[in-house]
């Protein structure tokens, strides 16, 4: 079927907890500021979809 209820939860809490180290990070590099940085959505769709199809051929996605 598919991945269940609990696989996709850890997932989102392993995306989550990127986020939040992102931010940190993002903070440390610019001074404090948060100016600029990618909302939530943004980053989990890079990572959950941009990054891995991006850069594929459609023969590739199809997998």
């Amino acid at each position: 079927m598919g991945i269940t209820y609990e696989n996709r939860r850890v997932l989102f809490d392993v995306i989550a907890k990127r986020y939040q180290d992102y931010i940190a990070l993002y903070r440390e590099l610019n001074g404090g500021s948060t100016e600029g940085l990618a909302p939530f959505d943004e980053f989990y769709w890079h990572l959950t979809y941009y990054s891995k199809y991006a850069n594929r051929t459609p023969a590739e996605n199809r997998r």
